[in-house]
């Protein structure tokens, strides 16, 4: 208390603060006589438990500045540090967004037709050197062409959506952003858009061994597939849809021929692409305004009869809410789900063609995947992951993908086969 006090004797003998308060108060400031005076005869021998009180008091001042200096050090080593962070981390974005620009600039995502190695059936492979031809050759009449681009075999499939599409910055993002960003081992890879003829075509990933349909019946006939590989193509199938699910992108036409199998017995979900470039367009594109005020839909299935009703299996994978009242709705999470317990129908069921509720020759668990996933209120369907995670767990046996159960099934069938020649 004693130091406290000759601190504040101090202060208002010496600060210019106080002699300004003084002055406000139309009081006159101690003299420097005065103030002399009082800290030599008063303040300079005033004592506190045998010690000079000013010494005191000079000992604090010390410790206050070293304390204040232990803080300082440590700030005028770490600032200038987080100021070349910052510096840093400026140039960084600075040219990561100029290199994202030149990006866009280039058109890495336009493919010349002509660079595509096309295997054409019969006499309608590529002629390299007469262009005229190849022009000729190449015009494709059919919905799809297989070939090589670079070191990718890639199919090409007409553009649904190409008498809305336009190339603007926005659609310019989008297809880089499914060009450079989206790759999963059951999500077929886009590689970008090519034309010819004024017809437009999206370039993707090709998959050797057709679609799933086709694979599987030429599996079958082969071998026995039991119920575990038919769960194994469903679970791979829900761990693409969850990917793409993830990074914000609907499928919205997914129905069993979009899943094809490539050359190493991968499932690959085909036709993702088109939801999220027809929104981009819709949102960007003014002049398309009155055009894509329909459904992406209206692009990928057709029409749809006045009454809701499909007349036709095209629509069959589609959920009630989104083809109801004679209007295709906009694709959604959970259509996509209902499509998926489609798919789980036509993988189990002996007639695919039946209605949902009418099928009772399913495996018991397939049956209850279906229904959680084709439940009529759109809110109560669970999600992809929860969907894939539940299908797992029915796998009999440590072979998690489609390879490792047909190798399963191999091995099993070679066995059998060896036992009962020795017999």
């Amino acid at each position: 208390m004693a130091v406290e006090l000759a601190r504040y004797v101090e202060w208002f003998l010496t600060s210019t603060h106080a002699k300004a308060d003084a002055q406000n108060n139309f009081m006159v400031p101690v003299s420097t006589v005065v103030v002399n005076g009082i800290r030599t005869t008063v303040l300079e021998r005033m004592t506190c438990n045998g010690q000079l009180l000013m010494d005191l008091v000079r000992h604090q001042k010390y410790e206050e500045e070293e304390s204040l200096k232990t803080w300082k050090l440590p700030i005028l080593i770490v600032t200038p540090l987080i100021i070349v962070v910052i510096l840093i981390l400026i140039v960084y974005a600075i040219r990561q967004r100029v290199q994202y620009l030149r990006l866009l600039d280039r058109d890495g995502w336009r493919i010349n037709f002509f660079d595509i190695d096309f295997v054409a059936p019969k006499n309608c492979h590529r002629r390299a050197g007469n262009s005229a031809d190849t022009d000729e050759d190449l015009t494709p009449s059919s919905n799809n062409l297989v070939g090589r681009w670079n070191i990718h075999e890639v199919v090409t499939r007409p553009l649904s959506i190409a008498r809305v599409f336009d190339v603007n910055r926005k659609v310019k993002q989008t297809l880089i952003f499914m060009r450079e960003q989206v790759g999963h081992e059951n999500v077929s890879r886009f590689f970008g858009i090519s034309s010819i003829n004024d017809a437009v075509y999206l370039v993707e990933q090709n998959c050797a061994n057709g679609t799933l349909v086709d694979f599987l019946r030429a599996a079958d006939s082969k071998y026995s597939l039991n119920h575990s590989f038919r769960y194994v193509v469903c679970a791979d199938i829900a761990n693409g849809m969850a990917y793409l699910h993830r990074q914000n992108l609907i499928h919205g036409n997914l129905s069993i021929d979009k899943c094809h199998v490539d050359s190493r017995w991968t499932i690959k979900i085909v036709d993702w692409e088109y939801t999220a470039l027809y929104d981009v367009v819709r949102r960007t594109n003014r002049s398309q305004m009155q055009a894509t005020r329909e459904s992406v839909l209206r692009f990928l299935c057709g029409e749809i009869h006045a009454d809701g009703s499909t007349g036709s299996p095209t629509f069959g994978h589609l959920a009630p809410e989104i083809r109801n009242n004679g209007l295709l709705s906009e694709p959604t999470r959970a259509g996509d789900v209902y499509s998926f317990g489609v798919i789980i129908r036509d993988l189990f069921a002996h007639s695919p063609c039946q209605e949902l509720h009418q099928i009772d020759n399913m495996p018991i668990k397939a049956r209850q995947f279906m229904g959680l996933a084709c439940r009529e209120d759109s809110i109560k369907r669970p999600s992809f992951e929860q969907l894939e995670k539940s299908i797992r767990s029915a796998i009999s046996g440590r072979q998690m993908n489609l390879l490792d159960r047909y190798v399963y099934i191999r091995k099993t069938l070679t066995y059998r086969l060896s036992t009962f020649t020795r017999q």
